[in-house]
């Protein structure tokens, strides 16, 4: 299945090694980002609760650093 051109707020998502994260909401106020859009993302902690690290990237970087789409989204975004 291809994947979707773009990438909502919420999103969760998970590192190449296996750190989970999200796409944050930012200073831009959109809810979902397009191909060459930078975005947040905020990496948790084991706990999967307390914020660990940040950054922005584009969709195009999410392949390039083996980030992958987790199921669904956070539950303060739906």
């Amino acid at each position: 299945m291809p994947r979707s051109p773009s990438i909502r707020v919420g999103q969760r998502l998970i590192a190449w090694d296996g750190t989970p994260g999200f796409v944050e909401f930012n200073s831009q106020g959109k809810r979902c980002y397009g191909p060459g859009e930078s975005f947040k993302i905020e990496w948790l902690d084991a706990d999967r609760k307390t914020i660990e690290d940040s950054q922005y990237l584009t969709l195009e970087d999410l392949e390039a650093e083996g980030i992958r789409r987790g199921k669904g989204l956070m539950p303060w975004a739906k």
